[in-house]
């Protein structure tokens, strides 16, 4: 299961995911990513929640990394990730699918700490 939603007044995308997501579930996910990514400006900040997310299957995998490669092309200006040690083996195959793009995202454990983090890298 996921979510995307845009905050425009923020300049920010926030994504959701929870559970085991198979190929066409990730597909879906990846297609809501870029969609709602277009709507906002260059520099906008992603602020992913993974901490109750399964690992995805390989075929998943391929299908973020084009999309976080499509992500920082499009102009993101960097990805907050809410991870949990329950989920840290998803939390390490996120991390390695973005530096095998060319990013490092910032790692949290709330939400909370995911927007004090935004502040700060805005303000």
């Amino acid at each position: 299961m996921f979510d995307v939603r845009t905050n425009f007044f923020e300049n920010k995308l926030l994504f959701f995911a929870k559970g085991k997501m198979d190929g066409n579930e990730v597909r879906s996910m990846c297609d809501a990513l870029l969609k709602n990514a277009r709507k906002l400006q260059a520099g906008f900040i992603l602020i992913s929640d993974i901490h109750e997310l399964e690992p995805l299957p390989e075929e998943g995998r391929l299908e973020l990394q084009k999309t976080m490669q499509a992500l920082l092309d499009g102009g993101m200006g960097a990805e907050i990730r809410v991870i949990s040690d329950k989920a840290i083996i998803t939390a390490n195959q996120f991390q390695r699918t973005s530096r095998s793009v060319g990013y490092t995202a910032n790692e949290v454990r709330t939400i909370q700490e995911a927007e004090r983090l935004v502040d700060q890298l805005v303000g």
